[in-house]
């Protein structure tokens, strides 16, 4: 058992690193769109024209990613020999699929991207429907390579996994700079060409575990009309969060120019910390909750998920006190280049700050879900995410009159909290105590530890920006001095996620 405990633990900070790399080239490629296009009609067709494949397949792609790991598990116990013939069915359906998406797609594009950005008229409108037509093209990679992510994870292959967009920035980082040259309709092969080489990184690796394939059309098998039925609420659920995304953008593009752009960029800056350390974690913890969950051991199942919220709590809490403290510098020091303004830098760090606000509501939320996965339980999420869009669009259009593109994103972290709430009261229902008494005194502790790191942090920058007259430098001191001030609270209020961390990492640095 210990062994499969340090299997997971070393999972996760395999894929921490390894996100958090390609993660950085995703800034990259941001700052790359802000440098070149700035927040301009540009930028804002090519965000949304880059989205589409995304937002259309994201839902479909993690719901046979996730039913895919759930049902291979469970056929590899009971009948092996099988699995080869399952993937390859699986596989084919995905293709099928994406092709189908891409022929209706090509067939109404300028109205489906209207349905994306309803405001975008003549100019922007044409570039959002001529560079979506080719970004179009790479659903088939998109589908396949979730797919050769779940065999990965299955095989314990965690470094690919976590690098898989790195391929995807590069060859759009330099489509950027080559459009400059060669015209906007190189962005658009970028996105193709990079889409097509993360999945040929993913085929290469799995072909190291012996993964082939070929097509199979015999999809009335028993495990593919399973797989099929838990997939359908699963990918409702994912749809619909995704769409959330859409209404913001579509409700954003009734705005002045620029604010799609600018809640795109404040987004990409809260989800890279989401990306980094919350789906990390899930992405590690779900084989094991799933095995938890059918070994029908309910004690050490909630045990699991309650030092899962605890562990993320304790990273997401500080960081997201500190993307609010410093969301101005943040932004500049990101984005702030080329056609980028300091006015963009204002209206994209006023998204960030409310963004973060509801952090550690995505972050939990995120933990719970795959809670309700692991126990077969797809119904539940599945209407709190439509309950979540009634909310959000209630919100926007309350919020959006006086607060404008800072409302959208308030809307956002509002509905996150909300839903979370009611996530767990269901969760608490299913299957009894989830131990929150103890998750709510430890998230005190962290609150106490926080508030210190922000009074240290802030007053220290504004010092050392006195004196060095320069961002950087000063953003990295404070924020390590309130790191380290964070962390002694933790340790002297004994926190016991602290002390679990720090156990953690000394048992990974020390030899065995």
């Amino acid at each position: 058992m210990a062994g499969k405990r340090g299997s997971t633990a070393s999972h996760t900070l395999i894929l921490i690193f390894t996100t958090a790399f390609a993660k950085a080239l995703g800034f990259g490629r941001e700052m790359s769109l802000a440098y070149v296009y700035g927040a301009s009609p540009v930028s804002d067709a090519y965000i949304v024209a880059f989205s589409i494949p995304t937002i259309i397949f994201a839902g479909i792609g993690s719901a046979m990613l996730t039913s895919y790991i759930s049902s291979y598990a469970r056929i590899r116990q009971q009948n092996p020999r099988r699995l080869r013939s399952f993937t390859d069915s699986v596989i084919t359906i995905v293709i099928l699929i994406s092709l189908s998406i891409m022929g209706i797609f090509w067939l109404f594009r300028e109205t489906i991207v209207k349905m994306f950005a309803m405001g975008f008229e003549g100019e922007v409108l044409e570039i959002a429907v001529s560079l979506s037509q080719v970004i179009i093209i790479s659903l088939v990679f998109i589908g396949v390579y979730f797919i050769l992510q779940g065999f990965l994870q299955i095989h314990g292959s965690y470094f690919a996994v976590g690098m898989v967009s790195a391929p995807l920035n590069i060859c759009v980082i330099i489509s950027m700079f080559l459009s400059q040259k060669q015209g906007q309709g190189v962005l658009g092969w970028g996105v193709v060409a990079g889409y097509f080489s993360s999945f040929l990184m993913l085929y290469l690796v799995a072909k190291r575990h012996h993964f082939s394939y070929r097509p199979n059309f015999n999809f009335g098998t028993p495990e593919i009309r399973r797989l099929m039925i838990v997939v359908l609420p699963i990918f409702l659920g994912k749809a619909i969060t995704e769409l959330n995304t859409m209404i913001d953008r579509t409700i954003a593009s009734v705005l002045p120019s620029g604010s799609v752009s600018a809640l795109s960029y404040g987004n990409r800056v809260v989800g890279f910390v989401t990306a980094v350390f919350v789906i990390s974690v899930t992405t590690a913890a779900f084989p094991q909750m799933s095995r938890l969950s059918a070994m029908k051991n309910t004690r050490r199942l909630k045990a699991t998920f309650a030092r899962s919220v605890g562990l993320m709590s304790l990273m997401v809490l500080p960081i997201s006190a500190g993307v609010i403290l410093f969301a101005p510098q943040i932004v500049a020091l990101l984005f702030e280049r080329g056609a980028f303004t300091a006015y963009d830098t204002q209206r994209t760090a006023e998204v960030v700050q409310y963004y973060a606000l509801g952090l550690i509501f995505f972050s939990i939320k995120e933990v719970v879900l795959n809670m309700f996965y692991a126990i077969e339980d797809t119904i539940t999420p599945t209407i709190n995410s439509i309950l979540a869009i009634f909310i959000n669009i209630g919100l926007n259009l309350l919020l959006i009159k006086s607060m404008a593109h800072k409302g959208l994103a308030l809307a956002t972290t509002i509905s996150g909290g909300v839903t979370l709430l009611l996530l767990l009261v269901v969760l608490r229902k299913r299957i009894g105590r989830l131990g929150l008494g103890r998750i709510f005194a430890s998230l005190v502790k962290m609150g106490v530890s926080t508030a210190g790191m922000c009074l240290v942090a802030a007053p220290l920058y504004d010092l050392l920006y006195g004196q060095l007259e320069s961002i950087l430098p000063s953003f990295l001191l404070a924020a390590l001095a309130g790191a380290l001030v964070y962390g002694l609270l933790n340790i002297l209020l004994r926190t016991k996620e602290m002390g679990a961390l720090v156990i953690g990492l000394l048992e990974r640095l020390t030899p065995s």
